[in-house]
């Protein structure tokens, strides 16, 4: 978990450009679910740089954007495939970033070009490229749906989930230790117990009736 005293910087979607702002605030306090978390057996604000090559093997890396939009990223291909699937896997590299680089952003797509896949690592030959709960490209937008409910936003090629939520710290933990304080609890957690403010974004963009491309995001930031 990353705790800041600092608000959470607009998240960087090179998709899509639109207010996450407004977004979150149309999520209705729900987190994002644990079965969009993971895929290719990497979780979102669990593993970090050392534990995705440890999982995927060693691969290039690389940084992208500027400032507060600034990422870490790591790339893949699956094995046996002449296509243009992708793996991206990032880390918020701004100031607000974590040492270990942790991985904040997944982004899946069906037909990525050649240049952006050289130098790119072969994934292992059992690597689900789906989350849990069966989140997958070449899906319609009707199974879109069904698995993740209404879209936040709907655009013209693409389908926008946001989450906001609190995720509660756990006694015990550095984190909980450093902010369970009667002076913090009383003026950033309205008297009660340490938490974090949890965003979190899946976009999926369509090529015709299919799923093309899939992000998936999730930060999470102190409130005070």
């Amino acid at each position: 978990m990353r705790i800041t005293t600092v608000p959470a910087p607009v998240a960087a979607l090179a998709l899509i450009a639109f207010s996450t702002v407004g977004l979150q605030a149309q999520s209705r306090g729900r987190d994002l679910p644990r079965g969009f978390r993971s895929l290719a057996g990497v979780t979102l604000d669990r593993d970090n740089a050392a534990t995705i090559r440890a999982a995927l093997g060693n691969t290039r890396e690389r940084e992208t954007g500027a400032g507060h939009d600034r990422y870490t990223s790591w790339c893949y291909v699956p094995a046996g495939r002449a296509s243009g699937v992708l793996l991206e896997l990032m880390s918020d590299a701004s100031d607000l970033g974590m040492p270990e680089h942790e991985l904040n952003v997944i982004r899946l797509r069906a037909d990525a070009p050649a240049a952006e896949r050289e130098g790119c690592a072969t994934l292992p030959a059992s690597t689900p490229l789906s989350t849990p709960a069966g989140l997958r490209l070449g899906l319609t937008r009707e199974r879109v749906e069904r698995l993740l409910g209404p879209p936040t936003r709907a655009l013209g090629d693409s389908m926008v989930y946001a989450f906001d939520a609190k995720e509660y710290m756990r006694p015990g933990t550095p984190e909980y230790e450093k902010w369970n304080t009667q002076e913090y609890r009383e003026s950033c957690f309205d008297a009660g117990p340490p938490y974090a403010n949890v965003g979190a974004l899946v976009i999926v963009v369509f090529r015709g009736a299919r799923a093309a491309e899939i992000r998936l995001e999730r930060d999470d930031q102190s409130v005070c």
